[in-house]
């Protein structure tokens, strides 16, 4: 049996009763887990029943404003409702479960959905902190990573041009960062340059894809060539894949790693967050993109 067959079925197998994945063994379902999982399956095996009982999970969550909460305790914050819109989105066609309104509120919330900006101060912060993208956690400052998991829903939803994508893209190019790549958000604090990271650059790669090419693409990209060789976490690997070969600088040993980390998460408790970039980064072509 291949480490992708193997997954598929520890995804299946690890799926609560009422449909939902979590992160973690023996916790209740999160969004999260949830919509990457369905993603995942939708990429390798499309239309069984765990996808689309993951799907209507998320749809069962979804709030009045639109907005999905990470959990299905919580009400706030929301911003798994990008990721949320892209598994609905798989949806279209499969079992004729499209989830037309679930999507649509979707990308309402998205496009009402904004970060604070506040005055900006060079000698403390090396990005725009007036650009609005999207935030963790509502009424705070904008953050890479849901800035991102935006800009590809909307694309998604055939949003690319709306003034709120332009501005969460604007964001991303900002933040940037000298040496190539991004991190969580922040490129300089107290005029010292900050580290990137493997997953953030593979989510910003995949969300600019189709943006005119920038000086800060190629950089990331090298900056990845460079890391991943090195980097055998499933969301940190697999987000890396995902963006490198979203700009077709795939890297050739790619399947390799992946196999490599397959092997050693698989003799761990399954975590279906773990599995499903796994499958994610592996699908061709994948369903994040």
């Amino acid at each position: 049996m291949s480490w992708q067959q193997q997954f598929i079925q520890r995804l299946r197998h690890s799926a609560h009763a009422d449909g939902g994945w979590s992160y973690q063994p023996l916790c209740a379902p999160s969004a999260e887990p949830t919509a990457l999982t369905c993603l995942a399956l939708a990429g390798h095996d499309d239309g069984q029943e765990a996808f689309q009982k993951g799907l209507q999970w998320l749809a069962d969550r979804q709030q009045h404003d639109g907005g999905v909460a990470v959990n299905a305790i919580e009400k706030q914050p929301c911003w798994s409702t990008a990721l949320a819109y892209l598994a609905w989105n798989r949806a279209w066609g499969f079992n004729d479960a499209g989830f037309n309104a679930e999507r649509n509120r979707a990308v309402e919330w998205l496009l009402r959905s904004e970060g604070k900006p506040f005055k900006s101060n060079p000698a403390l912060y090396g990005h725009n902190t007036r650009l609005k993208g999207w935030t963790w956690v509502e009424g705070t400052h904008s953050w890479v990573e849901p800035t991102a998991h935006a800009i590809l829903a909307l694309r998604a939803a055939g949003h690319g041009d709306h003034p709120r994508t332009r501005e969460g893209v604007s964001l991303l190019l900002d933040r940037a960062m000298s040496q190539g790549g991004w991190n969580y958000g922040n490129s300089r604090m107290f005029g010292s340059d900050l580290r990137p990271f493997p997953a953030q650059p593979g989510m910003v790669l995949a969300a600019l894809a189709g943006e005119p090419r920038q000086i800060c693409v190629d950089k990331a990209i090298q900056f990845l060539h460079s890391e991943l060789p090195r980097v055998r976490t499933p969301v940190s690997l697999g987000w890396g894949l995902i963006g490198a070969t979203a700009w077709h600088a795939r890297p050739d040993s790619a399947d390799e790693w992946l196999a490599e980390c397959a092997e050693r998460v698989s003799h761990k408790p399954p975590q279906p967050l773990f599995d499903a970039m796994l499958l994610l980064a592996d699908a061709q072509p994948c369903p994040l993109l």
